[in-house]
């Protein structure tokens, strides 16, 4: 049987895919996203990704890693509506590596009740997110 190789943290790859929003990688209880460079990522984009998430995770609850390696914008405000697009996201963190993308995130942390963890490393931010979902 074919298996996906393990990441250096252990975990299991599920599911890539290349979409026109950007780079997703589904594992078994979080998802790692990549948005391309230059799109602005809102309600709709979640949407599409929802679907995704609904078919990998179902009802169960799940971590969602936002890796800033591109250039891209965010509308802070649909924050405010996430759990509806995501109802079983338990944890949130983005992976940042400069000081725009940081004062990003505060801004984005006013709309979203639950709080975004920043973190800049993908590995310490997949290490995290594996302890707070087991």
């Amino acid at each position: 049987m074919f298996r996906l190789p393990k990441t250096t943290d252990g975990e299991d790859i599920i599911k890539t895919y290349d979409l026109e929003m950007g780079k997703v990688i589904f594992y078994k209880n979080f998802l790692v996203i990549e948005v391309a460079e230059g799109i602005c990522f809102d309600y709709d984009k979640a949407e599409k990704l929802s679907k995704l998430t609904n078919l990998h995770f179902e009802d169960r609850p799940f971590g969602y890693i936002s890796h800033r390696v591109n250039s891209y914008s965010t509308e802070p405000t649909d924050y405010l509506r996430i759990k509806e697009v995501f109802p079983n996201l338990k944890v949130f963190t983005v992976v940042i590596y400069n000081r725009f993308q940081e004062t990003s995130v505060r801004i984005e942390n006013m709309f979203y009740q639950d709080g975004i963890l920043t973190f800049e490393n993908l590995e310490k931010a997949k290490t995290w997110v594996m302890k707070q979902l087991s």
